[in-house]
């Protein structure tokens, strides 16, 4: 069992399933779905704490209503929230919007990214970071040498993130770079650098349907994905991360935690919610 701090957010998904696909300028019908809990906190840190890790979350939600919700369901969930901090204002919703093939749309209110007023400084077994901004960065840079850092790619490659481990999407990556998805993969390794700096050890990148792959200074693994038939895309990528991080600190080759990641994020994707699916558990607590 690891000690696991969580630097992600707790979302208030509000879902909207779409009969056909979003298309620009189109008249589209929905079923209204309700809200349900969701963000990288919640999505990845179900799937860890279903496989016996401690798991903290460090976030800020707001002191209405929304937030007070989305604490009472993260603590029925088990998940600890004693560093989740309350400001005073709205939470918001996410709107999700799934199509009949699972896709999503997500659409957030804009806000301006802030972290907790107290980033705690004890040791943990591992930091995962999912979250936007610049001022993260000192944090995890902190943090470096007392635990396993891992970071998902900040958005359009905007932020350093200091970290030995980053995961990114082949299409987030692609728009970092200012390339296609199939740039060159020294291009990646070297991107991520910059980002990630010398303590950088892989790079790990999903596509989809076409499975992960991890860069390091020396190597390259692939491994295909599971065969799924997909209801919402929703929390894949986040299981996904929830997977790698059981994987590593179980001190698994990267191709063997590529691949239970990769599992996990099937699951996922293989269900009506964001969070993991009861199927995860099971598979869990199978083994």
């Amino acid at each position: 069992m690891a000690n696991i701090r969580l630097l992600a957010n707790l979302n208030c998904d509000h879902v909207l399933a779409l009969d056909e696909p979003l298309i620009a300028g189109s008249r589209l019908q929905y079923r209204d779905q309700g809200r349900r809990l969701g963000g990288g906190g919640a999505n990845t840190g179900t799937g860890l704490l279903w496989a016996g890790h401690r798991v903290r979350i460090l976030s800020r939600v707001g002191n209405d209503e929304t937030g007070s919700w989305l604490l009472q369901a993260a603590t029925q969930l088990g998940l600890d929230i004693s560093e989740v901090e309350q400001f005073v204002g709205e939470t918001g919703e996410l709107l999700v919007l799934v199509d009949g093939a699972g896709e999503r749309t997500i659409l957030r209110q804009h806000r301006v990214p802030a972290l907790p007023s107290k980033l705690p400084r004890s040791s943990v077994d591992c930091l995962y970071v999912n979250y936007e901004g610049l001022e993260a960065a000192a944090y995890m840079a902190q943090m470096l040498s007392q635990t396993l850092v891992v970071s998902q790619y900040p958005k359009g490659g905007r932020w350093p993130r200091p970290c030995q481990v980053m995961i990114a999407s082949a299409a987030d990556l692609a728009v970092g770079l200012n390339t296609n998805s199939d740039g060159h993969a020294g291009n990646h390794w070297l991107h991520a650098k910059q980002l990630a700096g010398e303590s950088l050890q892989w790079l790990v990148v999903t596509n989809g349907e076409q499975g992960a792959e991890a860069f390091s200074a020396n190597q390259h693994i692939q491994v295909p994905a599971p065969v799924v038939s997909v209801v919402d895309a929703t929390g894949a990528g986040d299981a996904f991360a929830g997977g790698l991080i059981h994987a590593l600190l179980a001190e698994l080759p990267m191709g063997s935690a590529l691949a239970q990641a990769s599992q996990w994020a099937a699951y996922t994707l293989s269900s009506c919610s964001s969070i993991p699916s009861e199927r995860l558990k099971q598979y869990l607590h199978s083994g």
